[in-house]
């Protein structure tokens, strides 16, 4: 195993990436794209590693600390296509992979402050009073609280004479992930149900007591399965203490289980036959069959594009693309602009592919979003709808990218870290030996100029936006 990791540290504002030894007990364990704490400089930060290798440039490197995560949270293929990203745009790599990592699970290391216990405070100003009155108030508090609770205020210079005498103590900490996963108490039968009916009478005193304990039971004998205890007190009028005696007479078992958040489970999917196709789509399916073949024998090929005005059929397209994909073993990504993200859309989907489609976008949860991403990443999904964000999502064995109306200007991401989606969608095609398909009711002339070109050569001439 390497003895060195190269890790891209997630503080944005740092370029590069730094080298650091894995102790011994890591080696079996750490792969690429693993998530890690490792130190910088006084602090502790997260990082990515990307890359290993047998010697360091750098004399003295320090130990990684640990692994936030067993499995890795980017992909290899995910990693080159940051590395592409990043020279496209000439961001750092660190604001780039931070595109890959699920809202909620990146934190930033932060300073926590505290009053050390002295009998004179003076002289102190007014604001540096105010600062240590906050924290004996409410304790040790991190620099972000403080910002909360005084904001506005340039209170880490006015404090610098306090730590310097010893008044406030500082230490560097990672504060934990916002987001994990969730658990429900759950409640099963864990005797025959003839030894709980035989027990039935002997579960109280009282008259409402026993009641509510006999229907609780009664309850779980007809639902033998695990069952969220809310269910059963709804239909029992039960409460966890009820539950708890059950439990202690070793007629049940109370524990936690984990539930997925899944923002598709209250989606009803739109049964259809899927239509023939005409003439026209029949000459379009024939060529991306032939891509696909293509891909086989050759690995890569460029995007295809699909010209067509809304309601001509570009979703049966795609349909049957992801399908094929699906066939061979693979997954499957389709973005489209999100003030196109129907429920239409996604109905379709869900008819045609039931239980293998998740489902990404700014209005969902952070803990929807997560778990999305979990699944996906375990290979519990098999194909992501969803804005450009659905780009970044960890699908192994990806076979085909739809880029839905790809002349919309959502697919810039126009805030820091700029980049553009449909050309990322291209690159990350080629990098995964996958199929990369463009629909558009008005393409840029420029493309429909290149997509008629024999052969087009250049995918950044093909998917060029800007007239």
């Amino acid at each position: 195993m390497s003895k060195f990791a190269e890790v891209v540290v997630n503080i944005p504002s740092v370029r590069g990436v730094f080298h650091y030894e894995i102790p011994e007990n890591l080696r079996e364990l750490i792969s690429l794209g693993q998530f890690v704490t490792v130190p910088f400089g006084s602090h502790t930060v997260q990082g990515v590693v990307i890359s290993f290798s047998e010697s360091s440039p750098v004399t003295e490197t320090k130990l990684i600390i640990n692994l936030i995560d067993p499995l890795p949270v980017i992909t290899p293929q995910q990693i080159e296509l940051a590395r592409i990203m990043c020279s496209d745009t000439h961001n750092s790599m660190a604001s780039i992979i931070s595109l890959f990592l699920p809202t909620g699970l990146a934190t930033q290391s932060d300073i926590l402050y505290s009053v050390n216990d002295l009998e004179d405070l003076s002289p102190v100003s007014d604001s540096q009073r105010r600062f240590i009155t906050l924290l004996q108030k409410r304790g040790k508090l991190r620099g972000r609280q403080i910002d909360r609770a005084l904001p506005n205020r340039e209170w880490r210079r006015i404090i610098q004479p306090l730590i310097r005498k010893g008044i406030i103590s500082t230490q560097s900490i990672l504060p934990p992930p916002r987001i994990r996963p969730k658990f429900i108490r759950v409640a099963q039968l864990i005797v025959k149900p003839e030894i709980a009916w035989a027990d039935m009478n002997n579960l109280g005193n009282r008259t409402n007591t026993l009641a509510r304990r006999q229907k609780a039971l009664q309850f779980l004998i007809k639902n033998p399965e695990a069952v969220n205890v809310s269910w059963i007190y709804a239909d029992s009028g039960c409460n966890l203490g009820d539950l708890q005696v059950l439990a202690d007479r070793e007629l049940i078992a109370l524990f936690e289980t984990e539930i997925w958040r899944d923002p598709v489970s209250d989606i009803n999917p739109v049964l259809e036959t899927p239509p023939e196709l005409t003439g026209a789509q029949m000459e379009v399916w024939n060529k991306i069959q032939n891509g696909f073949q293509e891909i086989e024998k050759d690995g890569s090929i460029l995007p295809f594009l699909i010209h067509g005005v809304t309601g001509s059929g570009k979703t049966e397209i795609y349909l049957k693309a992801v399908d094929l994909a699906l066939q061979h073993g693979k997954s499957a990504i389709v973005m489209v602009p999100e003030i196109s993200l129907t429920p239409q859309t996604v109905r379709r989907f869900l008819a045609r592919f039931p239980g293998q489609v998740g489902l990404v976008h700014s209005r969902l949860s952070i803990g929807e979003q997560f778990d999305t991403w979990r699944r996906a990443r375990a290979g519990k999904l098999k194909i992501i709808i969803g804005p450009r964000s659905a780009l970044f999502i960890p699908l192994p064995d990806l076979g085909v990218i739809v880029v839905d109306e790809f002349h919309d200007q959502s697919y810039y991401q126009q805030e820091s870290p700029c980049y553009d989606a449909v050309q990322a969608s291209a690159s990350y095609a080629l990098l995964a030996h996958a199929v990369c398909i463009v629909g558009s009711a008005t393409p840029p002339v420029t493309t429909i100029f290149h997509a008629s070109t024999n052969p087009v050569k250049d995918s950044n001439k093909l998917l060029q936006r800007k007239n």
